[in-house]
């Protein structure tokens, strides 16, 4: 009579290798790489505390301040302009160099627009992309500008990716960006 004992001893010798090399197919399989931690596009970052954006700042046309003694406020959890308003979240950078980029953020609302007659209507915008270019900044200054393209009006963009692509000088936004200084008046 044969015995069965190799036999047992082999089938579990191979299913404890087999185990051995499917637990390690899973470990290996959901180990993080640096990317995989930064999902943002190459460039972009989260706007940090210590940048010299942070604050109130107001343009030079005092009696049209949008929110009594300023027109746009930036931080690292909002940012409020004139042309959109508030909207909470994350801010990110685009730098082109140390004194100028672009700042982009996700609408958190709906924006009421004006048609040619200056009629209020509502832009269904929650949840689209949306960009301020500045330059010239220096510490109590600089030149800000939202996106805003004549021929296009409140065409925000369905993800960052397509907000970076678009909403550039070069593609006709931010025409007025050389003109509009703002000067800080808070952190």
């Amino acid at each position: 009579m044969k015995s069965t004992r190799f036999s047992f001893g082999s089938a579990a010798a191979f299913l404890g290798a087999l185990l051995i090399v499917v637990s390690l197919s899973f470990s290996l399989a959901s180990c993080k790489t640096a990317d995989d931690d930064n999902p943002l596009p190459q460039g972009v970052e989260e706007l940090s505390a210590d940048s010299p954006l942070i604050g109130k700042w107001k343009d030079s046309y005092e009696n049209w301040n949008t929110y009594n003694d300023y027109d746009t406020q930036i931080s690292t959890s909002f940012i409020e302009t004139s042309s959109y308003g508030k909207h909470e979240g994350k801010i990110y950078i685009g730098k082109i160099d140390d004194n100028s980029g672009y700042i982009y953020y996700q609408l958190s609302e709906n924006i009421t627009g004006y048609d040619d007659s200056s009629n209020p209507y509502t832009i269904k915008s929650k949840g689209k992309w949306s960009a301020v270019a500045y330059s010239n900044l220096k510490s109590t200054s600089v030149n800000m500008c939202d996106a805003y393209n004549a021929k296009t009006k409140y065409d925000f963009q369905n993800s960052l990716e397509e907000c970076l692509s678009l909403y550039t000088i070069d593609n006709g936004y931010f025409e007025s960006l050389s003109t509009t200084e703002f000067s800080k008046i808070s952190d």
